[in-house]
């Protein structure tokens, strides 16, 4: 019975470093793909290797968890929506609700980046999925909504008296001036003066 035991003992004690073997080699298989995929998904979208919230490092972007696998936040479930690209639609959404779109978060405001170009912004990175997480950049595709002061219009108001240009003065009987050469109507006096000077005749 002891020959029995020392024999388990032995057989057990043999099978022990192959059984951890096997296990440290499957963790670091399950750890080499999960790093490959988030290699993948962070070049997939911009500064995805850059992405901080509270002052941590968070390569998962997708994830609730800093460091990827478990549930997916907001943003990871909109890039899961679109077949894990950078589109112009997922650019342009706020899948976290902070007022920012997830360009602006992520240094493509214009939503012009490519995959393996250069972002328009690589500072102040915030994260997408999270709304308590902002970048302190400013929008730039939003328009100035500084109102241009509407100068006053003035109206000014002019008199104007039509007056009929004549070439030659016309006299009344008389000869006294009906009309001067200006073309405007003679005085008051010329008019009493051409009447008496009728009622005379």
């Amino acid at each position: 019975q002891v020959l029995t035991q020392a024999r388990l003992v032995t057989s057990r004690s043999k099978r022990a470093p192959a059984a951890m073997a096997l296990f440290v080699g499957t963790l670091l298989a399950t750890s080499a793909v999960c790093t490959s995929g988030f290699a993948d998904f962070a070049s997939s979208i911009p500064n995805g290797n850059s992405v901080f919230k509270d002052g941590t490092s968070w390569p998962g972007v997708g994830h609730l968890s800093a460091y990827g696998s478990g549930p997916l936040n907001s943003f990871g479930v909109a890039f899961k929506a679109d077949k894990y690209q950078w589109t112009k639609e997922l650019c342009a959404q706020d899948s976290d609700g902070d007022g920012q779109s997830n360009g602006l978060e992520l240094g493509d405001p214009a939503c012009t980046w490519t995959k393996g170009s250069s972002p328009a912004r690589s500072t102040d990175i915030s994260h997408p999925g999270f709304a308590d997480s902002k970048t302190a950049t400013a929008d730039p595709t939003v328009a100035s909504t500084t109102a241009n002061p509407t100068p006053a219009t003035t109206t000014t108001a002019t008199t104007t008296m039509a007056t009929t240009t004549m070439a030659t003065t016309t006299t009344g009987l008389g000869g006294k001036a009906l009309i001067s050469k200006a073309g405007t109507i003679a005085p008051l006096e010329s008019l009493l003066s051409l009447l008496l000077s009728i009622l005379v005749f």
